[in-house]
């Protein structure tokens, strides 16, 4: 069962008669990249929060997944919660949209509220463009990234005013969001603080940047997860620990998507997985050791030469580029190499190079680490024709 038989099965449940899950965490992460930005300011008029089913009057209804990674997936899974009780009963307020080129940018959050006290504070992962593509980069190169200070202190003005409990929930980018800025929090607002849920998140470049108190404190309340063929989710330093789980599709890219995830089919639960795939654990190994080899200098000049060459032409999102054709593509890989000096050359090549050297490590550490170990068997002992004498 994946997330649209959950809805069929548990959606018609108040949370009154079952109580919020790990499950219903992955529908709020989901909605979270439904384009709400569009339609809000017309249809809230000044209202704090709006019923999720004033988006259903909207004149175009493909308007809220228009520019998704999926719109079609997106599409159905936005009329399988207009037929849920459980969720189209949910207000959705406090919308924040920012989005620049200048700053690199591509950042949204929303708070969900349901007939109970508790707020679920959601923030969306990475969306389509460049922008935001190139903003994940920057996680590798900066202690803090704009969007990192956005999530901190909107979590601080939706939760300061009001003695409410609250959850805080992403899935992506929008995981890495949402535990920087729980591990971020005033100390002030942890006893009202129920969990965060952090869906396939990356790590971060210095966790040095939390205090051991807000470690110590508030990581038992991170509830990670990862599918079984994880990149992204286990990019750069970790701080808490994450659970393993199913999905049903075996491409790593394509497992990140939480409408790949598997779920009990009696339960609607996750299904756990005893660890990561080899070959999971050999990309974060890699990475990991690749990336730490590398200076801040060498990142920001790799991150810089790439986003150039995808911007060519005034590309905007990533869409656009993958659909070039190998030709196109090509021609604009060797024009924009060409612009480089002979010193820029040599250092880039140096630094991807060096990747594949430490992929060959990492493989091999992985395979000698989680490889069954034969066990010896007796040795038989040889047929003679002629028994030897004794001495």
């Amino acid at each position: 069962m994946d997330i649209f038989g959950y809805l069929d099965k548990f959606g018609q449940y108040s949370f009154d008669e079952l109580p919020f899950s790990e499950t219903d965490s992955l529908v709020f992460s989901q909605l979270s990249y439904l384009k709400f930005e569009y339609g809000f300011s017309a249809i809230s008029e000044g209202d704090e929060y709006v019923e999720l089913t004033r988006f259903a009057d909207l004149s175009d209804k493909t308007l809220l997944s228009h520019g998704t990674s999926d719109p079609v997936r997106y599409g159905e899974f936005w009329l399988k919660i207009l037929k849920s009780p459980r969720f189209s009963s949910l207000k959705i307020g406090h919308i924040e949209n920012v989005f620049s080129v200048e700053k690199c940018i591509q950042y949204m959050s929303m708070t969900f509220v349901g007939k109970g006290p508790m707020r679920y504070i959601v923030f969306r992962g990475t969306d389509g463009s460049l922008v935001g593509w190139k903003e994940d980069c920057n996680l590798a190169t900066m202690k803090e990234i704009p969007s990192q200070k956005l999530a901190r202190d909107y979590v601080t003005k939706i939760v300061k005013h009001r003695l409410f409990p609250f959850t805080i929930i992403g899935h992506s980018k929008g995981g890495n969001l949402a535990m920087y800025a729980t591990l971020m929090m005033k100390r002030r607002y942890y006893v009202r603080f129920k969990g965060c849920y952090c869906h396939d998140g990356p790590g971060f470049q210095d966790p040095k940047v939390f205090s051991k108190k807000a470690l110590d404190r508030l990581t038992p309340r991170i509830y990670k997860v990862i599918p079984g063929e994880s990149l992204i989710g286990l990019l750069l330093n970790q701080v808490c620990s994450y659970k393993v789980i199913s999905a049903n599709e075996k491409a790593s890219f394509f497992q990140h998507s939480i409408f790949k995830w598997d779920l009990n089919e009696e339960t609607g639960e996750l299904i756990e997985l005893e660890r990561n795939s080899n070959a999971s654990k050999t990309k974060q190994t890699m990475f990991t050791n690749w990336l730490g080899s590398l200076s801040q200098k060498d990142l920001v000049q790799m991150t810089e030469c790439l986003f150039e060459i995808l911007q060519a032409k005034d590309r905007k999102t990533i869409y656009e580029v993958m659909a070039l054709g190998k030709l196109d593509l090509g021609i604009t890989l060797i024009k924009s190499w060409m612009k480089y000096d002979e010193e820029t050359k040599k250092t880039l090549k140096k630094n991807l190079f060096s990747a594949f050297t430490y992929y060959k490590a990492a493989k091999e550490e992985v395979a000698a680490s989680y490889s069954p170990k034969k066990e010896e068997k007796p040795k038989k002992k040889g047929f003679r024709l002629f028994k030897r004498k004794e001495k």
